[in-house]
């Protein structure tokens, strides 16, 4: 998980007709100084209301016309970019997606409230990139959990100028009914590993609640005890008689099976036998109905051949018969003029037409004829086909019910006349299975009861001793790098819940050492996790670690940081990457110009000369 998290490209705040005011950041050390009220703790607070922070930043009059925060972001794992815009006004935010080239992934807007079965929130999608999401923590003494939020991780990787000079643990705020969860949110970075389980002892009327089971338990144990005595069998010829029985099922059973899978087949034949009879019949009455019809068709070919052939006799004999006048108009035969007479009337012509006609007529009769004698033959072989399908369909009918349906009568009786016996030995099986039961339950609550008078309740560790031994090594080599003078051994105090360095609690110093001691602190917890292969954002924003040089002329403690040459081993040592991720520090001071590494810094000077502050001038 050693690239889980992201870090902070640019941070801006815009509005119409307003330049933006804006801070460009890389990976690695980021400082941001120069002087008071120049807007340092401002950009601070806009970086964490991005965040989901639900305060607005403190209304500046700079912050007149602008109405958003952007914050752009860096994952670690895959080069993808994110922008997160939120009005100034709270609502919800918009999260533009891109990946490493720069191409377009999703442009949508979410609810900045964190829920717990919803990823698709500003909480959710910053969990996940630090590979947080979906971690469990607890949230109050009883052990009751409530799963992580980003706001939680926020507290612990931005820390403004007052929670770093604060006397109490770095890890925990003023509310006492947030101290559990802010402990095991830190806990849980260190580790890697969700909230321990809590562990809860009976009390007084816990165990009186057990005296009443025990002995409803004994009432039970005994009414089971009479029933099965009962039953006039022990428990090994009941179980005896279960087996023999369930062997007996098991044969009835089969044989069913059998004779059902059986009649099954059958039944499937048989429908497929009644369905071809089915078809056959249907077959047979649209070939019945074609040879009737084609019965009166044969009748009308019979009719045309012979009219055709009474018109060509005609023709012949009127040739035969002698001439006389017409029967009309009395005019001699010399006097008819057969030469202007239309051809297709002439006698040989209508002789000629009728004889084609009715050879034409004659050739489909054959053709009818040869159809007709088809027909009948298909005829006749369904007719004897149908009586061959019928013959098994009785056959089937027979087998169904004189064979297979007896069996299958038998079998389910055989299964029926056990069910009674059979239900009266299950009842007692179940009732040995339950004592036992109620016997191991009885056991069970007389060892707690015994137990819980000089049991102590207790929460499980998140953290073992060597893991928090580890964090706190990890900070003393910090303290170490950064020249802290006199750092001893660091310890974790599990009493305090804080650091002690060389035999001193972290809140018994002054603020300078409190504030860098805290910077430490959330230092190493980055680190840690580094080191360890850990989930964490890997970005971590300190507002005036540094504190203690406010007042270079000072005596004490500030004196003997000045003078050990803590302010410079401080930047040095995390410009060349002591502590791995982003670390973007708000302070007074400028860093030394001969800090080795490399680093980006922003210096506001107040005045004209450079850059003011963070608005732009005149905006």
């Amino acid at each position: 998980m050693s690239d889980s998290g992201f870090y902070i490209t640019k941070l801006s705040v815009t509005g119409p007709a307003k330049s933006p005011a804006e801070l460009l950041f890389k990976d690695g050390l980021n400082v941001v100084c120069g002087a008071s009220d120049t807007g340092k703790s401002f950009a601070s607070s806009c970086v964490d209301f991005a965040f989901g922070a639900s305060k607005s930043p403190r209304p500046i009059p700079e912050l007149s016309g602008y109405q958003t925060v952007s914050l752009e972001l860096c994952v670690r794992k895959d080069g993808e970019q994110i922008k997160i815009e939120r009005g100034l006004s709270g609502g919800n935010v918009r999260i533009v997606r891109k990946d490493a080239s720069g191409n377009d992934i999703s442009d949508k807007t979410f609810p900045v409230k964190h829920k717990a079965a919803d990823a698709e929130t500003l909480s959710g999608i910053l969990l996940t990139i630090s590979e947080l999401w979906g971690k469990q923590i607890r949230k109050n003494k009883d052990g009751v959990l409530r799963s992580l939020s980003f706001r939680d991780i926020a507290y612990i990787i931005n820390v403004d100028e007052e929670r770093i000079i604060a006397e109490r643990p770095p890890q925990l705020s003023e509310s006492p009914v947030e101290r559990t969860s802010e402990n095991e949110v830190f806990r849980s970075l260190i580790t890697g590993h969700e909230s321990g389980a809590v562990v809860v002892v009976p009390g007084k009327e816990d165990i009186a609640g057990m005296e009443a089971k025990i002995e409803l338990l004994g009432g039970m144990i005994e009414e089971a005890t009479q029933s099965i005595e009962k039953m006039g069998l022990t428990e090994s010829a009941l179980r005896k008689e279960w087996d023999d029985m369930e062997a007996a099922r098991q044969l009835a059973i089969s044989s069913y099976g059998e004779a059902r899978t059986s009649v099954t087949q059958l039944e499937s034949e048989l429908k497929s036998q009644a369905q071809s009879l089915r078809e056959l019949d249907e077959r047979a009455a649209v070939v019945h109905g074609l040879l009737s019809r084609f019965a009166l068709l044969e009748e009308h070919y019979d009719s045309d051949i012979a009219r055709l052939t009474a018109i060509e006799e005609t023709g012949t004999l009127l040739q035969a018969m002698p001439s006389k006048p017409c029967p009309v108009c009395g005019a001699l035969p010399e006097s008819h003029r057969l030469n202007h007479a239309v051809e297709q009337f002439e006698l040989p012509v209508v002789q000629a037409a009728a004889k084609r006609e009715r050879e034409k007529i004659s050739q489909l009769k054959d053709d009818l004829a040869q159809v007709i004698d088809e027909l009948r033959k298909e005829f006749d072989d369904s007719q004897n086909k149908r009586g061959q399908v019928e013959s098994s369909i009785n056959t089937l009918q027979s087998n169904i019910a004189d064979e297979l349906m007896p069996r299958v009568k038998v079998s389910a009786e055989a299964l029926k006349g056990q069910n009674d016996r059979r239900d009266l030995l299950l009842i007692g099986l179940r009732t040995i299975e339950n004592t036992g039961g109620l016997k191991k339950q009885q056991s069970d609550l007389e060892t707690l009861r015994a137990d819980a008078k000089s049991a102590v309740p207790k929460i499980t560790s998140t953290a073992t001793t060597a893991e928090m031994d580890g964090f706190a090594q990890t900070v003393e080599a910090i303290l170490k790098a950064w020249k802290y003078p006199n750092t001893g051994r660091v310890v974790f105090s599990e009493t305090n819940q804080d650091l002690v360095i060389g035999e001193h609690t972290r809140s018994s110093h002054g603020k300078g050492v409190r504030a860098l001691t805290c910077a430490a602190f959330m230092l190493g917890i980055m680190q840690h996790c580094k080191t360890k292969n850990l989930p964490h954002p890997f970005v971590s924003l300190l507002d005036s670690p540094l504190v203690a040089y406010q007042e270079p002329d000072g005596e004490g403690e500030s004196q003997t940081l000045k003078q050990a040459g803590v302010k410079d081993a401080f930047y040095a040592s995390l410009a060349t990457g002591l502590v791995g991720g982003q670390v973007i520090i708000f302070e007074n001071e400028d860093p030394s110009a001969d800090i080795a590494g490399t680093f980006v810094k922003h210096h506001f000077t107040g005045t004209s000369s450079g850059r003011k502050g963070f608005f732009p001038v005149g905006s």
